[in-house]
This record gives structure tokens, sequence and C-alpha cells, in this order.
């Protein structure tokens, strides 16, 4: 499969001070159009600053991170081909409804009234269609998640980048969460990378580790239903 995003012995290091931390050291991986790939780790690992990096909004230290063969580019390629899940809403009040909000991606290059239409079409298809009217403010936290998704898929990009996308949801949402991004992965066969505070069980095509600044993938086993099994579970007798 031809990669979309691609990171070859990627380091990355934060300064404290004087001091120098490493966050990030000999990060290599691909992902491919049709591939959900989740990284998971604990808080201060390093999962954001991998986010940041893919997007291209922060520069390695050492190494490259390449979108569709060529090193990314910000702001230029979150309008050519990728697309960044925020959970921060509109900076400014000027807009009038969440569905102007998931249309701003589209402003300048779409007539105001398509980029309403697909912005509307976007919230229907992740489920908040009865959130297009509503102002961000008066939304929950369980709303805020799939607008902030829609948002980014209006401009239909073939990468999708999101940080913690089940923050602060339930069980429940973040489950629908999962299975919505599984969908988008197949359905529109653009690649997704996740990072996630917690492992994953479901959903996912590769589950990267972070910690000690290593991203580990482990080793691809058989599983069914798109449920991850590791290689070093025991098997009872």
């Amino acid at each position: 499969m031809t990669s979309l995003l691609s990171f070859d012995q990627v380091a990355k290091s934060h300064w404290r001070g004087a001091h120098e931390v490493p966050v990030l050291r000999d990060v290599s991986f691909t992902l491919a159009a049709g591939e959900l790939v989740a990284v998971w780790g604990s808080r201060g690992t390093g999962k954001s600053t991998l986010m940041r990096l893919a997007i291209g909004s922060e520069k390695p230290d050492s190494g490259t991170v390449s979108f569709r063969g060529r090193p990314v580019a910000f702001p230029d390629d979150l309008h050519r081909g990728i697309g960044w899940v925020r959970r921060r809403g509109p900076r400014t009040e000027e807009l009038h409804d969440v569905a102007d909000f998931v249309s701003m991606p589209l402003i300048g290059t779409e007539p105001r009234q398509k980029a309403r239409r697909r912005a509307l079409a976007a919230l229907g298809r992740i489920g908040v269609a009865d959130c297009a009217g509503a102002r961000w403010h008066e939304l929950s936290d369980g709303q805020r998640t799939p607008v902030a998704i829609a948002h980014a898929l209006v401009r239909e990009p073939k990468l999708l980048v999101i940080d913690d996308p089940t923050a602060s949801l339930n069980v429940l949402q973040s489950e629908e969460t999962m299975r919505f991004l599984r969908i988008v992965t197949d359905e529109d066969q653009i690649g997704v990378l996740v990072a996630m505070p917690e492992m994953p069980t479901s959903h996912v095509d590769r589950l990267g580790m972070l910690s000690a600044t290593r991203l580990v993938f482990p080793p691809p086993t058989e599983h069914t239903d798109n449920v991850l099994d590791f290689p070093d579970r025991q098997q009872s007798a």
C-alpha cells in the first residue's frame, strides 16, 4: 500500500528552562489510505507532540515527517489533504451557529450556501444534524466531539489526525466515536491517525504504544471483528 503519512527516524525534544527533555526518539511508521492507526500512552508520553508533528505544526529535531511523499507543510497541507480535529470551538462570536462553524474550512473556496449544505451533510453523517442551529457554548461534550470531526471532514481530507477524540466522553459515546471513525476510514478510504490515553480494543487496524520516548507497534496477529489481540497473551489450557 502507498503511504499517506510517513515518520522516518523522527526525534523531538522540548525545553524546560535550560534543560532539554527528549519527547520522541527514533519514531518510524507509515499510515496508508484505508487504515485506522491508534497510538496510546499515558499522559506526558508525547502523543500530542506526535499529532502536531503529523500535521506539521511542529517540526522534528531530526528525521522526516512526510505527507504524500514530501515533507508535511503547515498550514498548506491542512488545505490540501489533512484534516485536523480540534475540540476547541470557534474563536469568534460572529458565527451564527454550529453549521457555520463546520462550514468554515470551505469559506473562500465554495459559495456560502453550498458550503453550508456540505456542512449540514457532514453533521448529518456523523449523527448530530440536530446541533446545526445551536451555538458552540450550548453543546455538551458528547456533541462537541462529533461536531469537531464534522468540521475536519467537510473538506474531504485524505488524512484525518485526531488527538484524543474520546476525551470527556462516556463509554457509549467513545464506542460510537471509534465506530464512526472506522466507517469513515473504510467508506472514504482515508487514513486516520488517533492518539488516545487508554488502549482501544476495537475498530483499529494497528495499535502503537508510546513509552519512554519510543513508539512500538506489536507484531500483527489474526483477530476478528477488529478486536486487537496481543501475541504475548497466554491461552488457558
